[in-house]
């Protein structure tokens, strides 16, 4: 849910990058799922969790990083985009930064960096044209714990039928 500091950046956001069709979520009932839906025809459908950076610090919950890591790993568009608490910086990171955000804003590399005045035309073109680097394979990823016998052994079954 949007905590106040957010919703105004939810605002902003949504008055500026009105060519894209937005969807704003509000649930308790999927931890984790992104604050926004967006869709864009030369991109299809992204989410985005957002974000407010107090004092280098950025809140973000542990079902909130899974979540993103796992959808931006299976091939889904996802963003944590966030904000200074003054609103002079926009910062877009991969979905895949959620736990290096949690530890240490600073040293974590985004995708792209705004500064006020907002190229608002280049902050649109950076989500709906993000291509992400996306694993071939999960197997041997450290940062999922998938066990694979199963899938392995149901798949060796069926090729056998």
């Amino acid at each position: 849910m949007l905590r106040k500091p957010e919703a105004k950046f939810w605002q902003l956001l949504k008055k500026n990058l009105s060519k894209i069709s937005w969807t704003r979520i509000e649930t308790r009932t999927i931890q984790g799922f992104p604050d926004l839906v967006g869709c864009f025809p030369s991109c299809g459908f992204f989410t985005a969790e957002l974000k407010v950076i107090y004092s280098n610090k950025l809140k973000i919950t542990p079902h909130q990083i899974a979540w993103n890591l796992q959808h931006h790993l299976k091939g889904g568009k996802c963003f944590i985009i966030a904000t200074t608490l003054e609103q002079s910086t926009i910062k877009i990171y991969g979905g895949d930064k959620g736990r290096e955000l949690a530890q240490n804003v600073p040293k974590t590399e985004p995708i792209a960096v705004f500064d006020k005045p907002f190229d608002w035309q280049l902050v649109h073109e950076t989500l709906t044209k993000r291509t992400q680097n996306v694993p071939k394979s999960e197997e041997g990823d450290p940062r999922l714990s998938v066990d694979k016998t199963h899938t392995r052994e149901r798949d060796s079954r069926l090729a056998e039928r």
